[in-house]
């Protein structure tokens, strides 16, 4: 089973290995009301129960903190309590993998970071999946938008990051700048993080549900506030 909610939908999947049996995804006001009756629905919809799962595979980030954290602790809850394998996947590699890329196209997927900022990534698709170019961090979109227009290549931008800035991104790069149609495209999808979770696991990748982490690629509010008075 895979699922990601660092955006404000619920994806959520249910796949064989790699291979997708269901998936569904959610508008929802509150992934902590949504998450669970989804992953409920796809297994009583497939004719499973959680005891048939044999692995999790999850989005760990970056996007919503509060929910990047839901997501993280169904996930950890899930594979603790049923003894069985758990795969942390980046939100912003599994968004890159929506692109329909060329060899020499740069896909840039950035998720909205508010506060000014995306959520941004830089990644090269090849026959092996997507190679990374620029590690996940929050920036300031005219800043992003400036270093790729140093790289030269055409760029491939996807995410409510991508299509809340369109106008920067468009003035930075101009001819250089393509951006996918399909709303679909500008969302993580929980198919693809299952399919790159049981990547990570095939390569005994595994993470300890007692440590995986978020990838927030920022402090939190609260963190920040903590740093101001110490």
């Amino acid at each position: 089973m895979a699922f990601d909610t660092a955006t404000p939908s619920t994806t959520v999947a249910l796949l064989d290995s790699a291979t997708p049996i269901a998936e569904m995804r959610l508008s929802a006001a509150s992934h902590s009301r949504s998450l669970l009756p989804a992953v409920s629905e796809i297994l009583a919809h497939a004719g499973h129960t959680p005891r048939s799962l044999q692995a999790i595979a999850v989005g760990r980030g970056p996007g919503s903190f509060t929910g990047v954290r839901i997501g993280m602790t169904l996930a950890k809850t899930l594979a603790y309590a049923l003894d069985i394998p758990l795969a942390g996947v980046s939100t912003l590699r599994a968004l890159a993998h929506n692109a329909a890329a060329g060899p020499n196209d740069l896909v840039c997927p950035a998720l909205d970071a508010l506060k000014g900022e995306v959520y941004g990534a830089v990644f090269r698709m090849t026959s092996s999946g997507a190679q990374t170019v620029r590690h996940e961090a929050a920036s300031e979109p005219r800043a992003f938008a400036e270093s790729l227009k140093a790289a030269g290549a055409t760029c491939i931008l996807l995410g409510s990051g991508a299509l809340r800035y369109r106008d920067v991104f468009a003035e930075v790069l101009g001819d250089a700048l393509r951006l996918p149609d399909m709303p679909e495209d500008h969302e993580p999808r929980a198919t693809v993080i299952g399919r790159l979770g049981w990547e990570r696991l095939s390569r005994e990748e595994s993470d300890d549900p007692a440590l995986l982490e978020p990838d927030y690629c920022r402090l939190s509010e609260a963190e920040i506030k903590r740093q101001k008075t110490s």
